[in-house]
C-alpha cells in the first residue's frame, strides 16, 4: 500500500469514528442522521482507498438509508428495552472485541500487502482480507451476526408486549 492509499485509508477512518462518535453522543435525532451518513462516507472512503468501488457504492446508499431512518420522527430506539447490566456487559464486549481487532490489525501484514486491483476489484479485496486479516474479518461477521441475532431478539420481545 503506498502512502497515498494509506493516507486515503486512515483519513477516512477518521471520519468514519468522527461519525460514529456522533451518533453515539449526540441527543438530537437529526445530527445523528447526519452523523450517521457521515459514518457511510467514511466507510465508502477506506473502500476506495481499498480499489473497492463497488462496495463503497453499496455502503453509501445503506448508510444513507440509515440516516434517513434514525433522522425520521417514527424512529424508537430500542435501548430502552434492555437494563443497563447488559449495557455495560456489551460495552465491555464491544472493547475486548476493539482490543482484538487493534492487535491483528498491528501484528497482520495489512500496511506491507500489495495490492493492484481496479476501481471495482471486490475478488482482490475479499482476497486481501482472508489471506492477511483473516482474524479481524471473521470477529466482524461474528459482530454484524450477534447484532441481527440482537436485534431480532429484542423486536420479537417488544412484538409480544403489545
Amino acid at each position: 500500500m503506498d502512502s497515498l492509499h494509506a493516507i486515503g485509508f486512515y483519513v477516512s477512518s477518521g471520519v468514519s469514528l468522527a461519525g460514529a462518535l456522533g451518533v453515539a453522543l449526540l441527543g438530537n435525532r437529526d445530527v445523528r442522521g447526519a452523523s450517521m451518513a457521515v459514518v457511510g462516507v467514511g466507510l465508502a472512503g477506506i473502500y476506495l482507498s481499498l480499489s473497492a468501488g463497488f462496495v463503497a457504492a453499496v455502503a453509501l446508499v445503506c448508510y444513507a438509508g440509515c440516516a434517513l431512518l434514525v433522522a425520521s420522527p417514527l424512529y424508537r430506539p430500542m435501548a430502552s428495552v434492555v437494563g443497563s447490566r447488559w449495557r455495560q456487559v456489551g460495552a465491555i464486549g464491544a472493547a475486548a472485541l476493539l482490543a482484538v481487532l487493534a492487535y491483528s490489525a498491528f501484528r497482520g501484514e495489512f500496511v506491507h500487502a500489495n495490492f493492484y486491483g481496479g476501481a471495482f476489484g471486490v475478488a482482490n479485496l475479499g482476497r486481501l482480507f482472508f489471506a492477511h486479516d483473516a482474524l479481524s474479518t471473521e470477529a466482524l461477521a461474528v459482530l454484524v451476526l450477534v447484532a441481527f441475532a440482537g436485534a431480532t431478539a429484542v423486536w420479537r420481545v417488544r412484538e409480544r408486549s403489545r
